[in-house]
């Protein structure tokens, strides 16, 4: 017993642990779906005040919204190259469909959390849509916080969207929710928090360069424990 609680202890501290939540005979529903979409992740940050002085919220605005569409793109290729090993029992919706019936829907990003689930799943015309979302923070005090000061904005694709690529943080707390197309209520929710014991920038890995945000190795962690739990593997 004292063993156990000894490893809880460990997994909260150092990384902090996964929690699963799912509604009464979800798993039947989820085992009857056949195609589910991914929507852009809904991005926050928790800055310290110092630092968030240094962004005014037009240019946070464009970094959260060409950050939702990066990580996206990393979790349906995360999803697609794992797929590939291990079937799943439902199908991913390309994002780019996803994100076309968005744009000729004329829903932009801000609309886009506002919206029902059930009406999304309708419109993507797929059986349930995953709603995930992030929150990347600095928990330490103001002088291991620091934000580098940008070195500059560079535009992203036709809009005027900009991505700072200094932008640092230590924590990174994901949440999932799946939602069905008949249901408004998530009947599938994935929790987990991850810590950097240090600043983490941008990666300069130029395989990753078409998607820059913080916390890469960060994200590839938490993305780990989310496929671990991913309710659509077969066992």
């Amino acid at each position: 017993m004292k063993t156990l609680l000894t490893g809880v202890v460990l997994c909260l501290v150092l990384a902090g642990c996964s929690t699963i939540n799912s509604t009464t005979g979800s798993q039947a529903k989820i085992r009857s779906h056949k195609t589910i979409a991914i929507i852009p992740f809904e991005v926050r940050f928790d800055l310290r005040n110092k630092n968030r002085q240094k962004f005014n919220e037009e240019e946070l605005a464009g970094v959260r919204h060409f950050m939702a569409l990066g990580l996206q793109q990393y979790l349906y290729n995360w999803l697609k190259n794992y797929s590939r090993k291990r079937k799943f029992t439902a199908s991913i919706q390309n994002i780019d469909i996803t994100d076309s019936i968005l744009t000729e829907k004329k829903i932009s990003y801000a609309m886009l959390y506002n919206m029902s689930r059930t009406e999304l799943a309708k419109m993507f015309d797929v059986d349930a849509v995953l709603t995930p979302n992030v929150i990347f923070a600095q928990p330490n005090s103001e002088a291991a916080s620091l934000l580098a000061i940008p070195l500059g904005a560079v535009p992203l694709g036709s809009g005027n969207v900009f991505f700072y690529t200094r932008l640092a943080t230590q924590q990174m707390k994901m949440q999932v929710l799946l939602t069905d197309r008949e249901s408004e209520t998530s009947m599938w929710t994935f929790e987990t928090k991850t810590n950097n014991s240090k600043l983490t920038k941008p990666s300069t890995n130029r395989q990753k360069e078409n998607i820059l945000y913080p916390l890469f190795d960060n994200i590839d962690e938490t993305l780990i424990k989310f496929i671990r739990k991913f309710p659509y593997k077969e066992f």
